[in-house]
């Protein structure tokens, strides 16, 4: 998947975990019976939450708190 990632979000990733985290949302961390472009989707990733959509292979980030 390609990541989209707004960089005033990305600065709220610390700079030692960003690659590891657009890594694993490159993989598509979603449950794999999930297909609903519209659905917002959230991961724990090193002590933040992150809420993020996925249309066809495009995975945009939302939030990150």
């Amino acid at each position: 998947l390609e990541v989209n990632f707004a960089e005033e979000l990305l600065k709220k990733v610390p700079v030692s975990q960003r690659e590891s985290l657009i890594e694993v949302l490159a993989h598509d961390p979603r449950p794999q019976y999930h297909a609903d472009p519209d659905r917002v989707y959230g991961m724990e990733f090193g002590g933040m939450e992150v809420k993020f959509k996925v249309n066809h292979d495009l995975l945009t980030v939302l939030e990150i708190s």
